[in-house]
């Protein structure tokens, strides 16, 4: 409030300077405004005495006596043209020789009540000679003249004046003249005022010399003081707003201490906050690494310490089909589980999702691992959320001090990989840090940086594997697959580097390339499908129906030759559904890949438009060896024929796999009996060969009798293409 009030102070101390200092300059331009006129006037009134004849006129006429005359061509003509009430004509000794008065020859009244200042004015003029000129302001009992003289030497010494004559014009002060010099200083506040005293207050005034006795005469007006008068207008309103401003600070300063009090007490639970995971309870990331720093550098009860990474498997899934509340009460529910298997043993802490971490100190293995089944005892048991059964599995890894390291960021960073670990070997398992499990992190982001590469420089290839009809053994379509030539491995095999690839994402860009290369290579595949892999994690990305869609028409390939294969993974997500339906309306076919090794396939094949299931290799290889491997071929063909679905084997390799197909009734077959993967040329003569060769029996007409001989890309029954 001081700080305010002071304020207040000095902004109007600095007000009231500015004023007057603004209205004082106003003041003395107005006061150098109203000089120039007055010389001005003084000027102009020389200028007609000089311009109304010339001096050799005038001094003839005074010589000659000729005063009429004189007077006609001089006095009058100036009283009449240039509104001078007196002129006169002296002698250097202040005699009068000529005298006009208002118009009338000879000197009156006025010249003898003027006869001091005239006296005044031709001394002045004597004593400066070379000025040829001078002004000045005579003034009587409350009136007064503006004076303006000027020189007139003799031209002629016929003339009897040796000495110059001079010449005074008198003007009256009266209203009309003060009128014409306050519009000529373009004065705002009024008329001009004549008086032989002191100016009044309020009033601006210019000081001349009295001709008549030496003494001041003030010619006044009143001073506008546009800035004061400003400020007087404007006072009551300052006045207002200061109180506004004094009342609005005071709210101010009251709310904010009731801020700043809040603001302490917010801080605290920020704190408070920052240490907590707000949905579970459980400790945040950052103060759990606190912890375990504590724990590692304070004397340990135990002469070991374990840092376990949890990860709940099919969480997604539980998210996806029952909504986020029943999530977030299934991780409430685990949070206070693991926190209450550990006791006072660690801490525990949510980092993620449904990702958790904890450490525990232990003595000896038997009771880590007691530790470990007891992570695994309470999360087998059935979690109850709105009337739900819902039973999880989790992934764990660990890695310990000061067996794998000493820091609580190289113990996290291990328990990190060996969960990983976890998940890549399955899920649901546990595994402990293992050296060998960093040395494959470290291949896998090389494979990653090196597939980068790959894509850039164009190492991936696509080749062409015949799809046959299963009586007549004639190509019906291929499929399309990937190979990475690289540089120094040689060609790679998609099981090799398509898991890194959708861990990265760059199986987005992988298979953008196979569906163009494909669909832009397969126009010379003419009259038969062209089979293309769509990875589960693409299926989930937005817009991947319209992406698909656009390269059809980039490249001009006919949506109804292409058939799109996707796994029983896939089908798991429920948003699935839009995309593939509206792929399927564009004519474009889908294909279950590995059929029957997923779970709910029968429900799968259902409920999304799918138009043909393939038989996994894991069956076709048993045929003729496992019993029950042809009795799930069979049943899987009979299933697919009573939905009206195209049924193709996967992995046929000899003749005995392709009798018992025939015999069950499958529609399409594939695999090294046919054709191992061609290059795009080989693909295009073996359809050429096959069309020029006819039609014939199953031993020399099919592709098996016409391909050419097994490329580089041949690979074992139990490859993956």
């Amino acid at each position: 409030m001081v700080t305010l009030v002071v304020l207040f102070v000095a902004s109007a101390v600095a007000l009231g300077y500015a004023v007057m200092n603004h209205d004082k300059m106003v003041a003395a331009r107005e006061s150098e405004a109203v000089r120039s006129s007055i010389h001005d006037r003084a000027a102009a009134m020389k200028d007609a005495m000089a311009a109304a004849m010339t001096e050799r006129d005038v001094l003839a006429h005074i010589a000659l006596k000729d005063f009429e005359n004189l007077h006609r061509r001089f006095g009058q003509r100036l009283h009449e043209a240039a509104s001078l009430e007196y002129v006169y004509i002296l002698d250097a000794e202040g005699n009068i020789v000529y005298a006009s008065e208002n118009g009338q020859q000879g000197p009156g009244a006025a010249a003898r009540a003027l006869a001091p200042a005239l006296r005044r004015l031709t001394e002045e003029l004597r004593a400066a000679p070379p000025s040829r000129g001078r002004e000045g302001l005579s003034i009587g009992d409350g009136e007064g003249v503006l004076l303006s003289a000027y020189v007139l030497r003799a031209q002629s010494e016929a003339v009897p004046h040796p000495q110059p004559l001079m010449v005074l014009g008198a003007d009256v002060l009266d209203a009309e003249l003060l009128a014409s010099l306050a519009r000529s200083a373009a004065l705002e506040g009024g008329a001009i005022t004549v008086s032989d005293g002191p100016g009044s207050p309020g009033r601006n005034a210019v000081s001349a010399t009295n001709l008549l006795d030496g003494s001041l005469v003030q010619l006044t007006w009143r001073s506008d003081r546009p800035a004061a008068s400003l400020l007087l207008t404007a006072t009551p309103l300052l006045l207002v707003v200061a109180v506004v401003l004094c009342a609005i600070f005071f709210v101010l300063m009251l709310r904010a201490r009731r801020l700043a009090a809040a603001l302490s007490e917010s801080e605290s639970r920020a704190q408070e906050l920052v240490k907590c995971d707000q949905l579970t309870g459980l400790f945040s990331r950052n103060h759990f690494t606190v912890l375990l720093d504590q724990a590692l550098r304070a004397p340990m009860a135990t002469p070991y310490l374990a840092v376990v990474f949890v990860d709940l498997d099919g969480f997604k899934a539980v998210n996806d089909t029952h909504g986020h509340a029943v999530g977030d009460a299934l991780l409430q529910v685990v949070g206070r589980r693991l926190r209450g298997c550990l006791g006072e043993r660690g801490a525990v802490a949510r980092i993620g999702g449904d990702e958790f971490v904890l450490y525990a100190g232990y003595t000896t293995e038997a009771e880590f691992g007691s530790l470990v089944a007891s992570l695994y005892g309470v999360l087998s048991i059935p979690v109850q959320v709105e009337a739900l059964d819902l039973r999880v599995d989790a992934s764990m890894g660990a890695a310990r001090a000061p067996q794998n390291g000493s820091t609580s960021g190289e113990l996290m960073r291990l328990a990190d990989i060996a969960l990983y670990r976890a998940k890549a070997d399955g899920g649901g398992i546990f595994r402990n840090f293992e050296p060998a499990f960093e040395q494959e992190q470290l291949r896998i982001r090389r494979t990653e940086q090196e597939l980068l590469r790959a894509l850039e420089r164009g190492e991936l290839t696509v080749l062409y594997q015949p799809q046959v009809d299963v009586e007549t053994e004639r190509i019906v379509g291929f499929e399309a697959l990937v190979r990475w030539d690289h540089p120094t491995r040689g060609r790679l095999l998609p099981g090799v580097f398509v898991p890194i690839a959708e861990r990265s994402r760059l199986i987005t860009r992988i298979d953008a390339f196979v569906l163009r290369r494909a669909c832009a290579d397969a126009k010379l595949l003419t009259g038969v499908t062209l089979s293309v892999n769509l990875s589960p994690i693409n299926l989930r990305a937005a817009g991947i129906a319209d992406d698909i869609l656009a390269t059809l028409r980039e490249t001009g390939f006919d949506p109804n030759r292409l058939e799109l294969e996707i796994t029983e993974s896939a089908l798991i997500d429920p948003g699935a559904a839009m995309p593939l339906n509206r792929l399927r309306e564009s004519g474009i076919r889908l294909a279950l890949d590995d059929f029957g090794t997923g779970h709910a396939s029968l429900v799968h094949v259902r409920r999304y438009p799918i138009t043909k299931i393939k038989v996994d290799r894991s069956f076709i290889m048993n045929l003729g060896i496992q019993r029950d491997a042809a009795s799930i071929v069979e049943y899987v063909v009979r299933l697919g024929r009573s939905l009206g679905v195209t049924v193709t084997a996967e992995g046929v390799e000899t003749r005995e796999q392709l009798r018992f197909l025939r015999a069950f009734g499958a529609h399409h077959a594939q695999g090294y009996l046919f054709s191992p993967p061609l290059p795009l040329e080989a693909a295009v003569k073996l359809l050429e060969c096959q069309r020029s060769g006819g039609a014939g029996s199953e031993s020399d007409t099919g592709p098996a009798a016409s391909r050419p001989a097994a490329s580089a890309d041949s690979v074992p029954a139990a490859s993956v293409d």
